[in-house]
């Protein structure tokens, strides 16, 4: 193990790794929320989907770009002069987070096209920012805490425990408070996703602020064993590189990109597919999404236990290859206004998209070992490139759906589209999505013959 790593005495209660996971609640929640509601609000307002993708897609990249900016920050403000160096990047994030949500989630009752994109496109800056100042250091943060490879995984463990309770939030919320309005009325819908992004926005506040000061806590006895060197320091575009001369790290982003941009697509598409396509209720999408969710955090930990025999890459390549031929071949075949089948359809799915652990896991390997070959801090640089590759394929994920929309003559500001829409709909969140997941799980898949090797020199 890297001599790089915090220097912690015994092991690390159950607690500290708790009050660490308790951020993933409400990040999760509105992540979710992000995916699943924004475009579709913005676009029932009024605005045009186009000009809706173009706004989100900008915002996203913003965060983008600032991901790997705060990891470098993260990683080089001395430890000695604050209780745990990536404290105060947490509480200004989680002070920002709430209100921006809320601001995003609350579209302006005129319909004017400037004002629709204005407001979106500047609270999603807001936002964005926000969850780049608290994820990247939250993230790092965890080879801050932990001594062993085993300790970093429990943490990984209880982050995804906890991000599938804010999954059930994001869908239970939305779900409870629909029986409050009538979402057959444009109105009440913009009112429902307004209620929920109030609600949602509050507690990612409140969960974050307790996250950074258990970790606050955790860390405060620890500043003298954890500090860093000076002269080993790093020059970020070295690390950046190193990073693309290894054919692991390549492999495993180019993997990860093309996932990424189909799970981005498939959400954004998935109120319309719902909505239009299949003549679903609000309420039932919410049982479909809580299904979805639910088997989610069933087989998390069982994709763990058996990538320990069968290994990381070739489980993920089995899990996203069934998951692509299930989505080519179902959702475009998918009776309307029929519930139970789409249930089973959620629950198989669920197993699936869980084997994501398993990327994640790949990831934090590869920054484990980055770390001691370089015996330097990096992990902050690394999440946040991470991150950034995630934003960046999230925003051509969103775009994607947004000029897709456009181009088969969506309506926006209706519910109700012609049958060759609904149709076309239907085969781009089915085959269409497959396509991506297929090309990500691949470049998993020969990860495999460079794993371990160093980078090239």
């Amino acid at each position: 193990m890297s001599s790089l790593s915090a220097n912690v005495s015994g092991p690390i209660l159950w607690q500290t790794r708790a009050g660490y996971s308790f951020a993933s609640i409400g990040l999760s929640a509105i992540e979710l929320m992000l995916q699943v509601y924004l475009l579709e609000l913005y676009i029932i307002a009024g605005l045009e989907p186009s000009l809706a993708g173009l706004a989100i897609a900008t915002a996203v990249i913003w965060d983008a770009v600032s991901d790997p900016a705060m990891g470098i920050l993260s990683d080089k403000t001395p430890a000695s002069s604050v209780k745990g160096k990536r404290v105060p990047y947490l509480i200004a994030g989680a002070g920002i987070i709430g209100f921006a949500f809320y601001f995003l989630f609350n579209p302006p009752s005129n319909t004017e096209q400037s004002s629709l994109f204005s407001n979106l496109l500047i609270w999603y800056l807001v936002v964005n920012t926000a969850m780049t100042l608290f994820s990247v250091p939250h993230l790092s943060v965890i080879n801050d805490l932990s001594n062993t490879e085993q300790e970093r995984a429990t943490f990984f463990g209880w982050r995804i425990v906890a991000g599938s309770v804010g999954l059930l939030l994001g869908i239970g919320l939305p779900a409870y408070l629909a029986f409050q309005f009538d979402s057959s009325l444009i109105s009440d819908t913009i009112k429902l996703r307004g209620t929920s992004g109030f609600a949602i926005g509050g507690i990612a506040t409140i969960g974050c602020l307790i996250s950074s000061l258990a970790i606050w806590h955790s860390l405060k006895n620890k500043e003298s064993s954890n500090a860093f060197d000076p002269a080993n320091s790093y020059h970020p575009f070295k690390v950046l590189k190193q990073s693309v001369r290894s054919p692991f790290f390549l492999m495993l982003v180019l993997g990860f990109i093309a996932i990424a941009v189909g799970r981005s697509f498939n959400s954004s598409l998935a109120l319309p597919y719902y909505k239009t396509t299949l003549k679903l209720s609000e309420e039932q999408i919410g049982v479909i999404l809580l299904v979805l969710t639910l088997f989610i955090i069933i087989a998390a930990p069982l994709w763990v236990h058996f990538s320990r025999k069968h290994g990381k890459a070739r489980l993920f390549f089995v899990a996203v290859m069934s998951l692509a031929v299930l989505s080519a071949v179902m959702y475009p075949n998918l009776p309307s206004k029929t519930l139970w089948p789409v249930l089973l359809l959620a629950g198989t799915g669920g197993i699936l998209v869980a084997s994501i652990v398993l990327l994640e896991s790949l990831f934090s390997d590869l920054v484990e070992e980055e770390k001691s070959r370089q015996v330097k801090d990096v992990s902050g640089v690394y999440y946040g490139i991470w991150r950034m590759l995630s934003k960046v394929a999230r925003a051509l994920g969103i775009a994607c759906s947004g000029l897709y929309l456009s181009l088969i003559g969506y309506e926006q500001g209706s519910l109700a589209q012609s049958p060759s829409i609904e149709r076309s709909i239907a085969w781009a969140f089915g085959p269409g999505v497959a396509v991506f997941l297929a090309i990500g799980g691949l470049c998993i898949f020969r990860t495999r013959h460079y794993q371990h090797q160093p980078s090239k020199t």
